[in-house]
């Protein structure tokens, strides 16, 4: 595979782990075979997640939406114990404060990237950060079509700066979370592709 469709790939994977971290509706996401999808990019980029990609698809068959749903919002929303805060600034701030110092250097990078955040969420919420690095991916794979070298060098820039401090220090801790808080097959296996993509995978293309 040559380095331009790599990149697209890369982008593609970042956009298809946002949607499994949003709100779950399952006939949403077996009707648009993102699962399958999700495999199908991993068998290039990331093999050793294949497995965990299939096993989230043959979840989609046992869970209803309810049972997803129950299990989104015990992890990520509440209303008591958020078990998996989705939220960068809760593990980088002192004080797990959400709009924190942190949230607002997430948000500059969004700013000098010209990428508008239609979302009523915080900007360091896990979606809109793993859109962003979709959308960065994307930047650099048309930056390399069009060999423009001084625009490949700032957007890598900014994926390493933007990984090395606003995410990938907290994945880590955000994984487990995940692991403890939940039996749900979907997440489960969803927390083993983020491991396995954004810890192993990703710093080894930078």
């Amino acid at each position: 595979m040559d380095i331009i469709a790599t990149k697209r790939d890369v982008s593609y994977i970042f956009k298809l782990l946002a949607i499994c971290l949003d709100t779950p509706d399952p006939s949403f996401l077996t009707e648009k075979k993102i699962c399958l999808h999700l495999f199908q990019l991993f068998n290039d980029i990331c093999p050793e997640a294949c497995v965990c990609a299939e096993k989230m698809q043959n979840s989609l068959q046992k869970y209803s939406k309810e049972e997803l749903q129950i299990a989104y919002t015990e992890l990520f929303v509440g209303p008591f114990k958020v078990k998996a805060s989705p939220y960068g600034a809760t593990y980088l701030e002192k004080e797990r404060k959400i709009m924190g110092d942190t949230t607002m250097g997430v948000l500059q990078y969004y700013r000098r990237a010209h990428l508008e955040v239609d979302s009523n969420e915080p900007p360091d919420h896990i979606t809109i950060e793993l859109d962003f690095l979709s959308h960065l991916y994307a930047l650099e794979a048309e930056a390399l079509h069009n060999k423009d070298d001084k625009k490949i060098i700032e957007i890598r820039d900014e994926q390493r700066l933007f990984l090395g401090k606003y995410l990938q220090p907290w994945i880590p801790d955000f994984i487990d979370n995940i692991r403890h808080g939940t039996q749900n097959k979907f997440y489960l296996n969803l927390a083993d592709c983020l491991e396995l993509f954004l810890l192993q995978t990703v710093p080894a293309l930078r």
